[in-house]
């Protein structure tokens, strides 16, 4: 399979796609005209955040020469509370979004990298370390108390969870379900999305009616609340973790709209036995 990679040069042009809709809004995304500086990244943080061990998280330019690998990488940002950013590269842009849209998830995310490297002589990630790092990347939350659409989500009844059931979708009622990207991996990819493109969804046991409040409160409430569920162990492995086409997201992508879309069984699979 070919590596995926994004534009070698800056642009905002696959950002009228829907899934970029609430970075457009809170960072103005599809307004910026270069890349962004470290600086500028630090300026999105919504107030001083520290990280768990009482550092101040800031972006600093990560040398060309240095390449840190995942336990460097989690240990610097812990003991320093720098987050080691690269030059033009999508992957660390959106990741510093994240950060300043999730403070605490990813404050958490981090200090419990940091403790089971600390527990551990191997180099190798435990299941905690595993799920971590698969949600930090491809995770999507999905806020809903409707049972029945998150069945069909688990079952991969694709059709009804996104052609039947499409209305419930990004809809601020109490049977709605509000979709958030997290993963700073499935920004990168939607720049030029692709048939495959999967994510990993978590659900937050609350009303959709969230959708309905202003988006930075949207986000602080969210930030919150993922945080105290991950806190209480929902990453201990990736047993709560499950796919999710980002493609089929009613609004999130506008190749979608046809429900033949859906027809597709490479993508839309169906459980295995």
């Amino acid at each position: 399979m070919k590596k995926f990679s994004s534009f070698t040069h800056w642009t905002t042009e696959f950002a009228d796609q829907g899934c970029f809709n609430d970075i457009n809004h809170v960072a103005a995304f599809d307004d910026w005209v270069q890349w962004p500086s470290c600086a500028a990244l630090d300026s999105l943080l919504p107030y001083e955040v520290e990280n768990k061990n009482g550092k101040t998280i800031r972006f600093v330019e990560q040398a060309a020469s240095k390449d840190y690998n995942a336990v460097e990488y989690e240990t610097f940002i812990y003991e320093t509370g720098q987050v080691p950013t690269r030059k033009e590269s999508w992957h660390d842009v959106f990741g510093a979004i994240v950060w300043s849209l999730y403070p605490r998830t990813k404050a958490l995310i981090n200090e419990l990298h940091y403790l089971d490297i600390k527990s551990s002589d191997s180099q190798e990630r435990s299941k905690q370390r595993n799920a971590l790092t698969l949600f930090d990347e491809c995770g999507v939350v999905l806020v809903t108390k409707n049972q029945t659409l998150l069945d069909a989500l688990k079952s991969h009844d694709w059709k009804k969870a996104f052609v039947e059931m499409k209305a419930h979708w990004q809809s601020a009622e109490g049977d709605g379900v509000a979709a958030y990207q997290f993963g700073h991996a499935n920004y990168e990819m939607l720049t030029k999305p692709f048939i495959g493109l999967t994510g990993k969804w978590l659900v937050i046991d609350s009303s959709a009616e969230i959708l309905g409040l202003p988006k930075n409160v949207q986000y602080r409430l969210l930030d919150e609340r993922l945080a105290a569920k991950i806190k209480s162990g929902a990453l201990k492995d990736n047993s709560e973790l499950s796919p999710l086409p980002l493609l089929g997201v009613p609004t999130w992508y506008d190749g979608n709209e046809a429900a033949d879309f859906y027809d597709n069984t490479d993508y839309f699979r169906p459980k295995s036995s």
